[in-house]
C-alpha cells in the first residue's frame, strides 16, 4: 500500500518541476523578445539618421552618381518615306518635314533659373500657357521625353526661329525637336486611285503606297541619352535611314488630262453621268501605262471624305454601313478590280485565234442573214436585217457576231478555251497594284454550243479593262505579252537607281504574221467600218468598237467601248476607254465610246510625243 502512494507522488513531483521549468523558459523568450525588438529600434533609428546625414552632406553627389549609371531612350528618329514621281519628275507623293517639341522636366527641375527662363520662352514664341508647360513639369518630374500636344506639326521655321532664340540665351535648355513626317500630294486627286494613301497605322494602303510599301519606308534611327557625373546630357545618335523613292511609268499631265475629261463626260456630255467611264492609255511595246482613270475620284489628303464624289445631302441621309461601302468604292480601282462582259471588242481576239489555227484567212466569207440558230438558240446580229456576204476583214469593220459564231465554230471549243487563256482571261496579270481581280471566263465543261458562240464576240464571260488592254497590245504588236506596270524605277534617297524595271515579256500570243493583218483590219474599222467617230485628224489610227448588252437583258442596260492604237502601222500608244450604262434611253451605241475616245486623244497625244501629219509637214518645212 506504501508503495503505491510513494509511486503517485512520484509523478506528481515530475509535473510540478515540468510546469515550473516551461513558465521559467517563458519568462526568458519574453525577456529576449524585448532585447530584439530595442537593437532592430535603435538599428533602423540609427540608419535613418544616418541616411539624413548622408543626404545633407552628399546628397548631390549621390544622386549624380546614380544619374551617370542610368541611360534610357530618348526617342525614336523617324525616317522619311520615299516621295513618289511620275515619269517626268513630278511629285505625286511626298513626305514633309514637320516637328515634335519635346519638353524634359527632369532638366528643368535641376536648374530653377532654367525652368523659369524656359518656360517663359516657350510661352511667348509659340503662344502656349505657362500653367499648361508647368503642370507638365510637375506631373512628370523625372521624365525626359514628353509631348505637348500644342506644340505638334511645328512647321521648320517656327523651329529655327526658337532654336535662334535658344542660341541666344544660355538658361533656356530642356527642350529638342523630334521629327517626323507627313505625307502630302500635291497634285491632290490626281492618280489617286494608283497612288494609294497612308493609313492610321503610317501604312501604305491602296495601290502603289500599299504595294511598294517596303520600298517606300526607310529604317527609323534612335538617339541614347545619359547624364555624367556633372549632370552633363549625354547623346548618342543613330541615324535613320530614309526610304526609296519610286518612279512611275504614268504622266501625270497625260493622267490629269484624261481625268478632266472623264468630268466633262460624266458632266456635260450628252450621255454623262454613267454608272461607270474608265479609260487606260498603254505603251504596246513595254507595258508601261500612261494613264488610268474612272469616274471615281477622292482628295489623297483627305482620303476618308466623301464630299468629291456624293453631295452632303445624300452623305447625310448614309448609314455608317453605306458610307463605309462608299468608301471602299470611291478608293478602289475600277481598270483592275471591276469585271465586266467587254462585248465586241474581244472579236478580234477570235479572229486573232483563228487565223494563227489555220482555220480561216482572208479569203474567208460568212453570209449573215442577222441571225443564226446554234442548237435550238436564235442568236441575233447587231443588225437584224443581216450584213449579206461579208469577208474577214469586213466581219471586224462591220462588227457582224453571226460572222464571228462562223468562225468560232470552225475553231472548236478546245482551241477556243486554250486561246482565251492564253491571252489572258480568266486570271490576274500580276499588275503591281493590288485589288486585281480576274474575271470570270467558261471552263471547258461549261463551253456549250451557245456558250462557245456568244463568246466568241464577246458575251457571257468577263473580263478587266487590264486584261484586255495588256492582251490585245500583244495583238498589235507582233504577238509579244508584256506584263503591264506602272513602276519604272526605284530610287534611293540620294537619288541613285537601285533596280530599273525592264519590259517583261510573259508570252507569245500569236503570229507577226497574224498581227499584222489585225492591225489591217482594225486600221479599215476605224476609216471604214463601225469604230468611225473614233478618227483623229492626222493620225493613223485603228480600233474595235464594243456594245455589250448586260444581264438581265429585260432591262436593256449597255456597257459600250472602244479599244484602239495610234499610230496602226507601228503602234506607239493603245487606249481603252469603257462607259458602263450612259445616262440614256437607247444606251446601245458605241458612238458615245468611240467619240470620247478621239477627244481624249486629240489632247493627249501630243503630251506623249506623237503628232499629226500636218504638224509633222509644218515641222519639216519650217526646218
Amino acid at each position: 500500500m506504501s508503495n503505491n502512494n510513494f509511486s503517485y507522488e512520484s509523478r506528481d513531483g515530475r509535473v510540478r518541476r515540468k510546469r515550473a521549468k516551461k513558465k521559467r523558459f517563458t519568462r526568458t523568450m519574453r525577456i529576449w523578445s524585448l532585447v530584439f525588438f530595442a537593437l532592430f529600434f535603435f538599428a533602423f533609428l540609427f540608419l535613418l539618421i544616418r541616411i539624413y546625414v548622408l543626404d545633407k552632406n552628399d546628397g548631390n553627389r549621390y544622386r549624380k552618381a546614380a544619374l551617370a549609371q542610368q541611360s534610357y531612350t530618348n526617342a525614336v528618329l523617324n525616317f522619311q518615306r520615299g516621295a513618289i514621281r511620275d515619269c517626268n519628275g513630278t511629285t505625286l507623293a511626298v513626305s514633309i518635314r514637320k516637328y515634335n517639341l519635346v519638353l524634359e522636366p527632369r532638366t528643368l527641375n535641376n536648374n530653377d533659373q532654367m525652368h523659369i527662363a524656359t518656360v517663359e520662352a516657350l510661352s511667348s514664341k509659340f503662344n502656349v500657357s505657362r500653367d499648361s508647360l508647368e503642370e507638365i513639369i510637375a506631373n512628370k518630374p523625372n521624365s525626359m521625353y514628353e509631348h505637348v500636344d500644342s506644340l505638334k506639326n511645328l512647321s521648320e521655321d517656327d523651329v529655327e526661329s526658337f532654336k535662334k532664340y535658344m542660341s541666344e540665351n544660355e538658361n533656356i535648355d530642356g527642350v529638342w525637336f523630334e521629327e517626323i513626317y507627313t505625307r502630302n500630294y500635291p497634285l491632290k486627286k490626281v492618280g489617286c486611285n494608283i497612288i494609294g494613301f497612308m493609313g492610321s497605322d503610317d501604312q501604305g494602303t491602296y495601290g502603289i503606297e500599299e504595294n511598294y510599301n517596303s520600298e517606300l519606308n526607310g529604317v527609323p534611327g534612335r538617339e541614347y541619352g545619359y547624364f555624367d557625373s556633372d549632370m552633363n546630357l549625354k547623346r548618342t545618335v543613330k541615324n535613320a535611314r530614309d526610304g526609296n523613292e519610286v518612279i512611275l511609268t504614268i504622266d501625270a499631265h497625260v493622267q490629269q488630262v484624261v481625268e478632266d475629261q472623264i468630268k466633262w463626260f460624266q458632266k456635260k456630255s450628252d450621255a454623262g453621268a454613267a454608272k461607270h467611264v474608265g479609260v487606260m492609255l498603254m505603251n504596246p511595246n513595254n507595258g508601261e501605262i500612261y494613264a488610268m482613270a474612272s469616274e471615281s475620284t477622292f482628295d489623297l489628303n483627305n482620303p476618308r471624305t466623301l464630299e468629291t464624289m456624293y453631295k452632303k445631302k445624300d452623305i447625310e441621309e448614309m448609314s455608317e454601313e453605306d458610307k463605309k461601302q462608299a468608301l471602299m468604292t470611291m478608293w478602289s480601282n475600277f481598270c483592275i478590280g471591276s469585271a465586266y462582259e467587254p462585248g465586241s471588242t474581244f472579236k478580234p481576239f477570235t479572229v486573232a485565234a483563228a487565223l494563227d489555227e489555220n482555220v480561216v484567212n482572208d479569203n474567208f466569207t460568212t453570209d449573215c442573214s442577222g441571225v443564226k440558230n446554234v442548237s435550238g438558240t436564235e442568236i441575233h446580229c447587231a443588225v437584224r436585217t443581216g450584213h449579206g456576204t461579208l469577208n474577214l476583214q469586213h466581219i471586224l469593220m462591220q462588227s457582224c457576231n453571226v460572222g464571228l459564231m462562223d468562225i468560232v465554230a470552225k475553231l472548236g471549243k478546245n482551241k477556243f478555251y486554250n486561246y482565251t487563256k492564253l491571252y489572258g482571261f480568266g486570271q490576274r496579270t500580276g499588275i503591281d497594284l493590288p485589288g486585281e481581280t480576274s474575271g470570270l471566263v467558261h471552263s471547258k465543261e461549261t463551253l456549250g454550243p451557245v456558250e462557245l458562240a456568244t463568246s466568241s464576240f464577246g458575251q457571257t464571260q468577263t473580263v478587266t479593262m487590264v486584261q484586255m488592254m495588256s492582251g490585245f497590245c500583244s495583238l498589235i504588236n507582233g504577238g509579244k505579252y508584256y506584263q503591264p506596270h506602272l513602276v519604272k524605277e526605284i530610287r534611293s534617297s540620294e537619288g541613285e537607281v537601285l533596280e530599273k524595271k525592264e519590259p517583261l515579256i510573259v508570252k507569245t500570243t500569236t503570229s507577226a504574221d497574224t498581227s499584222a493583218k489585225l492591225r489591217k483590219y482594225l486600221k479599215a474599222t476605224v476609216e471604214e467600218g463601225t469604230a468611225g467617230p473614233a478618227a483623229v485628224k492626222g493620225y493613223s489610227i485603228g480600233g474595235k468598237t464594243g456594245t455589250a448588252e448586260k444581264r438581265p437583258v429585260s432591262k436593256h442596260k449597255y456597257l459600250v467601248s472602244f479599244i484602239g492604237a495610234v499610230p496602226m502601222e507601228d503602234p506607239k500608244v493603245a487606249i481603252y476607254v469603257i462607259i458602263d450604262e450612259p445616262n440614256v434611253s437607247d444606251q446601245a451605241h458605241s458612238t458615245y465610246a468611240t467619240q470620247f475616245a478621239s477627244r481624249i486623244m486629240k489632247k493627249v497625244l501630243p503630251f506623249l510625243g506623237l503628232y499629226a501629219e500636218e504638224e509633222k509637214k509644218n515641222d519639216n518645212d519650217a526646218n
